[in-house]
């Protein structure tokens, strides 16, 4: 009678063990845009600027993203701005390119799946203080070099 019970407990533990299935992603990161605020502040020369903060989603199947803080650092996030020209999204020339470095992650365990969530915040750079339409377009490298797919901000207009 004992031993029933043993089994049968074994049996339902291994049930609810098949019942966490443990996704497989791509070693390729994935990323999905959350949103983009915009921060009224004032610079040094109590100058009103406006910063922004970015936010996205990541997954990256072999859980290599970023980088040793050996020197140079590697950049893992890279960032381009274009606004609207004449109706047409052109680049902006930037005097700094807005490049991020990311520390590096290494997941613990078997599993190495990757996911979370990305904040680049303070992305200052002299917006027109209103009326022009912006967007950012950013993307992610892992250490492998897998280039991430690019997402948008989709256009912003700055009032």
């Amino acid at each position: 009678m004992k031993s029933w019970k043993t089994v049968l407990s074994l049996i339902v533990i291994l049930i609810s063990f098949s019942c966490f299935r443990i996704e497989h992603y791509s070693p390729i990161p994935k990323i999905e845009f959350i949103d983009f605020t915009f921060n009224d502040t004032l610079d040094g020369l109590q100058n009103r600027v406006l910063s922004g903060t970015l936010r996205f989603l990541f997954v990256d199947g072999d859980g290599d993203i970023g980088f040793d803080t050996i020197q140079p650092q590697q950049n893992t996030i890279f960032i381009e701005k274009y606004r609207y020209v004449a109706g047409v999204l052109s680049p902006v020339e930037l005097l700094l390119p807005l490049n991020y470095y990311v520390p590096k992650f290494t997941p613990v365990g078997n599993h190495k799946t990757l996911t979370g969530e990305i904040i680049v915040k303070d992305l200052n750079e002299n917006y027109p203080l209103s009326g022009d339409t912006i967007v950012y377009k950013f993307y992610i490298v892992d250490r492998a070099g897998n280039v991430s797919n690019i997402e948008s901000t989709g256009n912003m207009i700055i009032e």
